[in-house]
This record gives C-alpha cells, structure tokens and sequence, in this order.
C-alpha cells in the first residue's frame, strides 16, 4: 500500500468516527421544577407521591419517545428558588426549561427568554384560558406555556369542616356557589368560636391568621375593598380606609370577637393548617389541593384521620363583591443560541403542558390551564361540587400582589411586617399600613 493510499484509508476512517460520533450524540436539556406532588401514570394509588416522581417520570418517558435528547431534570425548593435562578442568570448557566414559580418581566424585556408562539398550535391557544395566557404576553409575544390554573387555593377560598359546623349548629353556606356575606360569616364564626374548659377563654376558634402568611392576610384587606396599587400599578396604596378597615376587623377577630387565636404575628401558614387539620378552628384556607393534602398527610403519617371538607369563598360586603387571587403558571424557555436545540427544548415544554400531563393535575386535585382538561377529569368525582364552588370562587380573581409588570418581592418583608404590628398591637391597623406603604414604595418605585 502506497503512502497515498494510506492517507485515503484513514481520512476515510476519520470521516467515518466523525459521522458515527455525530450520529451517537445526544441533545442535553436541563430543567428545574418546584415539589409538585403528582402521580405519575401507572403509580400505586396507595403510596403517597414524592416531589421526585412526576419529573423523573416526564424526563425518562420524554427521552423515551426522543433517544437522541438526554433530559436532566432538578427539583429546587420553594425556599430559595428566587436566589438560585437569579444566581444562575447572573453566571449565565440558567435551565432551559423552568417552572414559573419565580417570573420576571425584565427577563423577556432583556432577551433572557424564548418567545414561544411560533412552537404553539391554534388548538393549543383555543384550549388555554386566555388569562393564563396572559402572565407571559409582554409586547406582542408569549412567553410562558400555561399549565396550571391558580394555585394551592390559598387567597382564594376558604375550607369549611362540615363536622364542627353541624356540631355547633351552624348551616354551611350553600351551594351551587356557597356565597356568603360578612355579615353571615361573622354570626357563624361566633358560634364556631367557643371555651371547652370553663377558663373565660375560648381554645376552639373558627379560624386563625399568621402574619407571615401574605396571601391569606391580604385576601381580608381585599374582602373589605383594599388594593395593593392604583389602577396603572405605579403606586402602593393599600393603607386606603378599606384596607385598614380589614385589618381592624382581623386584630378585632382576635381581641374583640375572640374567633381567631392570639399569636398570629408569630405563626405561618403551617401554623394555620395544623390548627385546621387538629380541629382547633372550623375554617381554613385554600383549595381542592388542600383538600388532597388531608389525604396525604394521612398516607405520609402526619395526620392520624382524614375528615371531610367544604370549599366556600372568602365572605364578600356586598357593596364590595365577591374577592379571590388571581394567579396561574407554567413553564418558560430560556434562551437558546441553537436553532436545533431550540426546536428540541420547545419539544419538551409543549410536552409537559400536552393534554396528559396538564390533566396529571387531578392527582393533586389542581384545576388546569386547559379548559377541555377541566371539562373531563372531574367528572363523576366526589370532589365534583367543591371543584365547582372553587371554579366559580376564582371566577372573581385579582392579582393581589400586581401584574407581571410589578416585581412585588422587595415589599414583601415589610407586608409581614404591617401584620406582625397590628396583631401584636405595637400599632394600630392604619400605622402599620402607612409604614408598609412608605417603605413599599420606596423599594418598588423610589420615593
């Protein structure tokens, strides 16, 4: 063999590796997700779902149907999620695929963010309630794959325990809405209310408040007709005479009508569940979701019994209306520099909001972006009421913390801070409320 042939040979060869190593190599996608307790097709009924189960079932049966993309998926924490995604933008290492639980604006503004509606059907667009669409529409384009409709329930409804209401005498709210006015809350929540030991004070309430808990304690500011922001969210206005007027009527919940428990400046909302869950009050807060937590604590061990639960909505002044939050989610894209890879990453975002894995949802009993999911997975459930009661409740949804246009979360700690004074009393509702206001909108727009 001649030295030319030997160079034909092995160029050849290295042609060869090349196209075999081409052949062989995978795409890489990446994404982060929040626990989310979901049960994954075909997972025992009897075991309790873990954060861990529904991604890796999505991530493998994705790579399943695609054996040239490689999916390495992360569960991030509530806690800390915030400070992790800004750390990874800030080293350029970010997922590319996320859930939303932290949302940015700025991040589409800045070109951090795939738009998607290129990689989206019109069957698709047609499926999505339009307000879940509407979180990630920034300046023409959406950036954000709907998934879930609302959320946890918290800020939304209440949950009723028939068993202490039928106890104490007192009728639940009715269906098909369970609409109730203040008035008739407050005359039930009396009663609900009472001393069991013949000490003068009651131990057995019908509901509580925790300062920490945002979402809950500002539901009341809003029953009573307060709003976080004027009308072009470019000032924090929530120390108006309605808003204090809630918060009177919660610090008067606790030292007045003796319905709700001391100590609620230092409690969270697991501090406000476990009082439910014990039947320490009769009302809690949230939604069908949290109705299926009652299950799975039972199946994890952290509740001995399971009790039957109603969903009603927070009382409204009827000059007021009816108030809940308004929220939804899904999943965002992070910039892709490789048009193939984008194709790929688009693949599997439109995969985790499909019809299958949006109506997986019903394993936590959360209502879904998708309107023909809705249609079908409650159907003859014996939740089918409460979904209806709750489906009506968010009917009446506002974002109480502001659009996507308003990055509240440097307002938050001196929220906390309004209610942790006004249920200690150190301040009265309407200083507390201007303190908060004073310093919310110095974080949020400079004054």
């Amino acid at each position: 063999m001649n030295r030319k042939t030997g160079w034909i040979i092995l160029l050849m060869l290295v042609l060869v590796i090349g196209t075999c190593g081409t052949a062989l190599a995978k795409t890489t996608i990446t994404w982060w997700i929040n626990p989310w307790r979901i049960a994954p097709p075909g997972m025992d009924e009897s075991t309790a779902p873990t954060a861990e189960d529904f991604p890796r079932w999505a991530s493998e049966e994705f790579m399943r149907l695609n054996p040239d993309v490689e999916v390495v998926w992360e569960v991030v924490t509530n806690q800390g999620f915030d400070e992790k995604i800004s750390a990874s933008i800030l080293a350029r290492r970010t997922p590319d695929v996320m859930k939303d639980l932290v949302f940015r604006k700025e991040w589409a503004e800045r070109g951090l963010l795939e738009p998607i509606d290129d990689y989206i059907s019109a069957e698709d667009m047609e499926d999505w309630y339009d307000y879940t669409l509407e979180k990630g529409f920034i300046n023409g384009q959406h950036f954000i794959f709907p998934w879930n409709n609302s959320n946890n329930g918290m800020g939304n409804a209440m949950l009723l325990n028939p068993a202490i209401f039928a106890e104490r005498g007192v009728e639940l709210p009715a269906l098909p809405s369970r609409s109730w006015t203040f008035d008739e809350f407050l005359a039930a929540a009396k009663q609900l209310s009472y001393d069991s030991d013949g000490d003068g004070v009651n131990d057995y309430f019908a509901l509580s408040f925790a300062a920490s808990d945002l979402l809950n304690s500002t539901a009341w500011l809003h029953v009573f007709g307060g709003r976080m922001f004027n009308d072009d969210e470019t000032e924090v206005i929530l120390n108006s005479p309605e808003a204090v007027a809630g918060l009177q009527f919660m610090v008067d919940a606790i030292y007045e009508y003796e319905i709700a428990p001391k100590g609620a400046e230092g409690m969270g909302i697991y501090d406000v569940i476990g009082l439910f869950h014990q039947g320490r009050t009769a009302i809690g807060y949230g939604g069908p979701y949290e109705i299926g937590r009652i299950d799975r604590y039972v199946n994890e061990g952290q509740l001995q019994n399971a009790f039957d639960v109603h969903i009603a909505p927070y009382p409204h002044l009827p000059e007021v209306g009816q108030i809940a939050h308004h929220t939804s989610g899904g999943f965002i894209v992070f910039r892709q520099d490789d048009a193939e890879k984008r194709d790929k990453v688009m693949e599997f975002a439109n995969f985790l909001t499909n019809f299958e894995n949006t109506a997986a949802l019903k394993t936590l009993l959360y209502v879904t972006a998708r309107k023909s999911a809705n249609e079908v997975i409650y159907q003859d459930s014996k939740f089918a009421d409460e979904i209806s009661v709750y489906m009506q409740a968010i009917d009446n949804g506002v974002p109480y913390f502001g659009s996507a246009d308003v990055n509240f979360s440097p307002a938050e700690p001196f929220l906390q801070a309004a209610f942790e004074a006004a249920f200690s009393r150190t301040k009265t509702p309407q200083e507390a409320l201007d303190d908060f206001v004073k310093e919310a909108n110095r974080v949020l727009f400079g004054r």
